[in-house]
C-alpha cells in the first residue's frame, strides 16, 4: 500500500531579499501554495538586501530609499490584502535550520525556528534565495569602522550598481589579487580615472604576470601595508587611509573587493549537493540544483551576474519550472485515470 504524503505547502521560498520576494510573488501568481521564510533578525541583518540604500541601475528605482526592502514590503502587503491570491501565500518570520529530503524525491521536511520554537513543515519543492555578503576589511580588530562610510556611499562594492558613482573621484581599490587590477583597469577605461590606488591591506599581492604589466601600464599605485585607520567623516566624506607603515593614502572613494561569504550552509548539508569552486551553487538552465526539487536563485547561483534584474529572472524561471512540473503531474494523472 502506497503511503500518501500530506504536503503542507507546494513551494517553500527561503530568503526574503530581491530574489526570494520575486520567487514568492511568481509562485503565488501561479496559484501554488507557497510559504516564504524571511529568516530571523540575525539572518535578515546579514543579508545584502538590508544594506542596499539605493539602486541607480534599474529603471524606476532611482528615487526609492532602501529599494529592495521597501519594494519587498509593498509586495508582501499586496499579496496579503489580495481578495483571492492571499489564500496561496504564507509568510514565516523564522529561520530554516535544516532541509531533510524525503524518500524517492517526494519532497522535503523543513526544520525551522519561529518565535524561538522548533517546528517542521513538509513541502513539495524548495527555492533557495539565501544570498551572499561582501567580506569587510578588518581595521583595528573590527569590521565596524568601514560601515559608516559604506552606508552613505563613500565605500562601494558593486561595479554594475555603483561604478558610475566613482566619476571624478580619487579612487582606491581594496583587494590583493588579480581582481584588484581588473577592477581598476575597467574603471579607468570606463570612467576615465587618471590613476587608481590599490591597497592590499597587509596581504601579499597575488598578481599574475599579465596583471602586473597592466598595473604598470596604467600607472596604478600599490600599497601593501595594513590599514590602521580610516580618515575623514562619514557625514562629510572619506579622506583616506592611514597605514601601519606610517603612509597616508589619499582617497575619497573606495571599492571593496575582498570576496564574498556564500550562505550555502542549508544546501551544503544535503547529500548530493554540488557546489562551484567559489562555493556558489551549481544549477541547470531552470535553476534546479543537483538535488531534485531544490532550486537556487540570486547571488548564490554559480556563473551568473549578481544583480537584482538577473535574480528576478532566475526567480521567475524557477517558479515557472516548478509550476509546470506540478501541472504535468496532474495532467498525467488525469489522462491515466
Amino acid at each position: 500500500m502506497t503511503h500518501t504524503i500530506q504536503y503542507e505547502q507546494d513551494i517553500a521560498v527561503i530568503g526574503g531579499g530581491g530574489a526570494g520576494i520575486m520567487a514568492y510573488l511568481r509562485a503565488v501568481l501561479n496559484c501554488d501554495q507557497t510559504v516564504l521564510f524571511q529568516g530571523d533578525a540575525d539572518t535578515k541583518r546579514r543579508g545584502r538586501a538590508t544594506w542596499v540604500h539605493e539602486v541607480d541601475n534599474i529603471p524606476g528605482m532611482h528615487d526609492l530609499k532602501k529599494p529592495i526592502l521597501n519594494t519587498a514590503k509593498s509586495t508582501l502587503n499586496w499579496i496579503k490584502n489580495h481578495p483571492t491570491l492571499s489564500a496561496y501565500g504564507t509568510v514565516v518570520n523564522g529561520k530554516v535550520d535544516r532541509i531533510e529530503p524525503l524518500e524517492a524525491h517526494q519532497g522535503f521536511r523543513l526544520h525551522y525556528t519561529e518565535k524561538k520554537e522548533a517546528r517542521s513543515m513538509v513541502v513539495r519543492a524548495v527555492i533557495l534565495a539565501t544570498g551572499i555578503m561582501d567580506i569587510q576589511p578588518v581595521i583595528g580588530g573590527s569590521i565596524e569602522p568601514i560601515f559608516p562610510y559604506a552606508n552613505v556611499g563613500h565605500v562601494l562594492y558593486c561595479l554594475r550598481c555603483d561604478g558610475h558613482q566613482t566619476l571624478g573621484s580619487e579612487l582606491s581599490i581594496l583587494s590583493s589579487g588579480d581582481k584588484a587590477v581588473q577592477i581598476a583597469a575597467l574603471l579607468q577605461e570606463r570612467y576615465r580615472h587618471q590613476q587608481i590606488k590599490i591597497l592590499t591591506h597587509g596581504a601579499e599581492p597575488q598578481f599574475s604576470e599579465e596583471m602586473q604589466k597592466l598595473a604598470q601600464a596604467y600607472g596604478m599605485e600599490v600599497f601593501t601595508s595594513e590599514i590602521t585607520e580610516i580618515l575623514g567623516d562619514p557625514k562629510v566624506g572619506l579622506e583616506g587611509y592611514k597605514l601601519a607603515s606610517g603612509e597616508v593614502v589619499s582617497t575619497n572613494k573606495s571599492i571593496i573587493a575582498l570576496g564574498s561569504m556564500i550562505y550555502n550552509e542549508l544546501f551544503k548539508a544535503i547529500p548530493g549537493a554540488e557546489l562551484a569552486e567559489d562555493g556558489r551553487i551549481l544549477t541547470n538552465a531552470e535553476f534546479e540544483t543537483s538535488v531534485p526539487g531544490i532550486f537556487a536563485i540570486g547571488d548564490i547561483v554559480a556563473g551568473t551576474k549578481m544583480q537584482i534584474y538577473t535574480a528576478w529572472e532566475e526567480a521567475v524561471v524557477a517558479a515557472e519550472a516548478i509550476n509546470r512540473r506540478f501541472r504535468l503531474e496532474k495532467r498525467q494523472a488525469l489522462l491515466s485515470a
